[in-house]
């Protein structure tokens, strides 16, 4: 896979979240209006309730797609029948096995474990129980997405992450303005899931004609169980991660808590999300290289991607914590409570120190080593939950997203020196100043001016209109003149150049 390939899947990959996103900006400030802040936490604790039963799922679309690639790059495509077999087969019974959990545990969790008003116990109720089905199919649909990944078809995936992504957040606005509660929104949901599932199935069949379901053979499976094991931890800490803190908060505040914490958090987490895109493709691609033996391409790619990515990341901190209230005010249109733009900040700072590790993580994991991020990921994960809890029982949400910055910011660097040390095939002390140098100089110096205008009333539409915009051009220039490699720079010039000088030759 050449550099623009890679360039090319990161694009469609991005822009498959791109949509999504926006439709889930635009749904939460019309869904608080509507049905208010106690209805819009009850939504996002069902949500978070059926996300974590995905602690099931033992993450082997990790190794399906590393294998996958490394077979189809080596020609051998019976494998790749098998190693796809095996994982549809492993999905469906993750997807009946949660679906039938969920459906039974329903009862216990509404009424027993969470602080659900008496007024919202049968819809949520009801909800959790279509919500098992949907469990199945989203299981099925994950796996599905994962294969035209790792056959390097980013393309196809961001398409149709963006169509259905989309659908799902305008879905349950219309089920809302239509009259609809939890368990028409959960219902609207499940059919989406459902589609997806089919358009997929027809999407795999075309990319792999010769795909046969064949029974996995002892080698498969060994290998396959064996890389996902240890990818299974990161997947279990990452559940963890994206739920407990909602779930902590709903077992010892009030919805309305839940609603102040998780709104500037969702905003935060899905932008940090977009741009995680953008680089998922480096894993298939060191898991090519490194079949090929090719280490020197690797660690060029894993340079350059890793000092963009930390630019562009830093680039999106900057922006939230300066116009943290300008951002909240405009795009909510109601008023919120005054720790939302604290936690926005706090928030924005602690997944830019976890943004570090994505690329250390993708690499290492194509290079066959996944116990290493595994380990790690559970480490943070229990520090994680640890810190939320005591912030909790001791103060409040503000406490909690200090809490998580600290952990952040601790696990990344040292999870930084130790994978570089261990696994990695190159030196933290030979990447760190081209990776790292300009971005924390730049970080450093948004973040003095940030700290200056904090506490600031919010800026009037059209200045802080024109604010971003300088801002833009401001961080535009200093990507280009201080970040962008020179290599790169020219040939980017050149292509401008080229596509600008075209029209005149026509």
């Amino acid at each position: 896979m050449c550099s623009v390939s890679f360039l090319r899947n990161s694009a469609f990959n991005f822009m498959g979240g791109l949509l999504p996103a926006v439709a889930v900006f635009i749904s939460i400030p019309l869904l608080l209006n509507r049905i208010g802040g106690d209805a819009y936490g009850a939504l996002v604790l069902i949500t978070s309730i059926v996300g974590y039963f995905g602690i099931i799922d033992v993450n082997a679309t990790a190794g399906s797609v590393k294998y996958v690639a490394q077979h189809r790059a080596k020609g051998e495509h019976d494998d790749v029948n098998r190693v796809v077999s095996f994982g549809l087969l492993l999905y469906a019974a993750i997807g009946l096995l949660g679906g039938v959990a969920l459906w039974w545990g329903a009862d216990l969790l509404v009424t027993r474990v969470f602080r659900i008003d008496a007024s919202w116990r049968e819809q949520a109720l009801l909800a959790l129980q279509v919500s098992a089905f949907a469990f199945l199919f989203g299981q099925l649909q994950q796996y599905l997405q994962s294969i035209p990944q790792a056959l390097g078809r980013f393309d196809l995936s961001g398409q149709f992450d963006a169509l259905f992504g989309t659908l799902a957040p305008l879905s349950t606005i219309a089920v809302v303005l239509l009259g609809g509660g939890l368990v028409e929104i959960v219902a609207a949901r499940l059919v989406l899931s459902v589609v997806h599932c089919g358009v997929l199935v027809g999407v795999v069949r075309h990319l792999l004609p010769a795909l046969k379901l064949r029974r996995p053979d002892r080698k498969t499976t060994h290998k396959v169980s064996a890389f996902s094991a240890y990818s299974y931890l990161q997947r279990l800490a990452a559940i963890t991660y994206g739920n407990a803190d909602k779930l902590l908060i709903s077992a010892n505040h009030s919805l309305g808590a839940l609603t102040t914490y998780v709104v500037p958090y969702t905003l935060v987490s899905r932008v940090y999300a977009l741009l995680s895109r953008l680089m998922q493709g480096i894993f298939p691609l060191a898991s090519a290289l490194s079949a090929l033996d090719d280490m020197a391409g690797l660690r060029t790619r894993f340079v350059y991607v890793s000092r963009y990515m930390l630019f562009l990341n830093i680039c999106v901190c900057l922006l939230l914590a300066l116009f943290a209230q300008e951002l909240l005010h405009y795009w909510l249109q109601t008023k919120m409570d005054v720790r939302a733009p604290i936690v926005l900040v706090i928030v924005a700072y602690a997944l830019l120190a976890d943004s570090l590790s994505n690329v250390p993580s993708l690499v290492n994991d194509g290079l066959g080593r996944p116990h290493i991020t595994g380990v790690a990921a559970i480490v943070r994960v229990a520090l994680g939950v640890a810190a939320a809890w005591w912030a909790l029982s001791v103060s409040g949400i503000v406490a909690l997203a200090l809490s998580q910055l600290a952990v952040s910011w601790f696990m990344s660097v040292a999870f930084l020196i130790y994978v570089h040390y261990r696994s990695l095939p190159w030196r933290l002390v030979d990447v760190a100043r081209p990776i790292y140098a300009a971005n924390l100089a730049v970080l450093l110096c948004g973040t003095l001016v940030a700290w200056a205008r904090w506490g600031s009333p919010a800026l009037p539409w059209w200045t802080f209109v024109t604010a971003i915009v300088v801002l833009f051009i401001l961080l535009a220039a200093v990507g280009w003149f201080l970040i962008l490699l020179p290599e790169h720079r020219s040939r980017l010039s050149t292509l401008v150049a080229y596509r600008l000088a075209r029209p005149l030759r026509g």
